[in-house]
C-alpha cells in the first residue's frame, strides 16, 4: 500500500465516521423521546447538529493557511484531518467557490489528482494564479464552471459572483432544513 493509498484510506475513513455520527445525533434523540419530540421546541436542534457538523467536516478537510506548499507542480498541507498532498499536473477535479469571511470574499478551491488526493485551499491570488496555471498547461478532468470563473480561466458575467455567494449560502444552510426534516421523520416512527 502506497502512501497516497493510505491517505486516501484515512481520509475515506474519517469522514464516513465523521457522517455517520451527525446522523446518528440527527436520528436517535426522536427515535429514543417518540412523536413527543416531532411537537417539542426542541427540533430545531438536529438541524442545527446537521448544519455544524457539515461545516465542521468542510473545514477539517481545509488546509491550515500557513501550512500551505506548492513547489515542483505539488501542493503539500496539513489539515485537521491530516496531511495531504495534490499533484498539480495529474488534476481529476477542481471546484471553487466563495464564502463571505469577517470582511471579504475568500475564494476556496478544492483539488482533487488522479491518484485520489484531496484538498481544499483558501487562495490568495498567487496561489489561485497557480492552480490556474496548472489547470492551462496540464489541465484537468473536469473543471466546475464556477472554477472556471474564479480561476479567470473564462471570462464571467458581473452577475455570477453573487450568484456564487447565494448558491453558496444555500448550500451550506440546506444541513438544517435536512436535519430537521431527517428527526420529524424518525420521530414519527
Amino acid at each position: 500500500m502506497s502512501a497516497s493509498t493510505g491517505a486516501v484510506r484515512r481520509r475515506r475513513t474519517f469522514f464516513a465516521v465523521g457522517w455517520a455520527v451527525i446522523l446518528l445525533a440527527v436520528v436517535v434523540p426522536p427515535l429514543v423521546v417518540g412523536p413527543a419530540f416531532a411537537r417539542s421546541g426542541v427540533l430545531g436542534l438536529p438541524g442545527l447538529v446537521a448544519l455544524l457538523g457539515s461545516i465542521g467536516l468542510l473545514e477539517a478537510a481545509t488546509a491550515r493557511r500557513r501550512s500551505v506548499r506548492m513547489a515542483g507542480g505539488v501542493v503539500r498541507a496539513r489539515t485537521w484531518s491530516g496531511e495531504r498532498e495534490v499533484d498539480l499536473r495529474d488534476l481529476a477535479v477542481v471546484r471553487a467557490w466563495q464564502a463571505v469571511s469577517r470582511d471579504r470574499l475568500e475564494t476556496i478551491v478544492s483539488l482533487t489528482d488522479r491518484s485520489g488526493g484531496w484538498v481544499v485551499l483558501i487562495t490568495d491570488d498567487e496561489r489561485r494564479q497557480l492552480i490556474a496555471d496548472a489547470v492551462r498547461r496540464h489541465g484537468a478532468g473536469y473543471v466546475s464552471p464556477w472554477a472556471e470563473g474564479l480561476l479567470r480561466l473564462t471570462p464571467t458575467r458581473w452577475y455570477a459572483a453573487g450568484g456564487r455567494v447565494l448558491g453558496f449560502v444555500c448550500v451550506m444552510i440546506a444541513p438544517f432544513p435536512v436535519g430537521i426534516l431527517l428527526a420529524a421523520a424518525a420521530a414519527q416512527r
